[in-house]
């Protein structure tokens, strides 16, 4: 039942809440379970390896991001193949970053090539590969 009611809320909180549904009750719960999910890893995480940081979830959140914005937001399999693409595309750029620099940057510096895969979508194709274009409103 809360399933039905998030994916009402999510398609069209109005329509969703004329049917009976109360919208801000099913996005608080929904925060309330993301959240809830969330402290458990953590807990599962500091158990397994005994030491858990704030900023250690930053860059796979960066990562996996790009590769949705990159295959296009709210398309699966758009984002599956945003994420394999960026992949491919760091390990390809980890491996030639330093002949290309002359030695300078060693393959430690493969991260900036999610930031710039993620520059150039946005900047050339804001829906993503498989996203669908949205229409300027005037």
């Amino acid at each position: 039942r809360l399933g039905r009611a998030m994916r009402a809320t999510a398609e069209n909180p109005r329509v969703a809440g004329l049917m009976g549904v109360k919208p801000d009750t099913v996005i608080s719960a929904t925060f309330i379970i993301g959240a809830v999910l969330a402290a458990l890893a953590g807990v599962m995480y500091a158990s397994n390896y005994g030491t858990v940081q704030h900023t250690m979830g930053f860059l796979p959140g960066l990562k996996a991001f790009t590769a949705a914005v990159f295959g296009g937001i709210g398309n699966l399999g758009g984002a599956v193949l945003g994420g394999i693409l960026l992949g491919l595309i760091e390990s390809i750029g980890a491996g030639y970053i330093g002949p290309l620099t002359g030695g300078v940057l060693g393959s430690q510096y493969s991260d900036i090539f999610a930031f710039i895969v993620l520059i150039f979508v946005l900047t050339l194709r804001p829906s993503g590969l498989l996203g669908e274009r949205v229409a300027d409103r005037a």
